[in-house]
């Protein structure tokens, strides 16, 4: 069992995202990037499965740009 990271890129630095949380349970994580989706205002985000070959499990596109995303570490 590893550690998972949930990532936040600012759609005006989106080279350099930022740590937001680790857990070993993706599906905590899952809900914490809902809960941030939901404070930059995207009520209906919806986490998507990266193409393989990705280093994201799970990747989340907000309306106002911010992508969060879910990687093994």
């Amino acid at each position: 069992m590893g550690i998972f990271r949930l990532i936040l890129a600012h759609p005006q630095h989106p080279e350099t995202p930022r740590l937001v949380a680790e857990h070993l349970d993706p599906a905590w994580l899952k809900q914490r990037g809902y809960e941030i989706a939901r404070t930059l205002g995207d009520q209906a985000a919806i986490w998507a499965t990266e193409a393989p070959g990705q280093t994201s499990v799970l990747a989340l596109r907000c309306r106002s740009g911010h992508a969060l995303s879910i990687i093994a570490a």
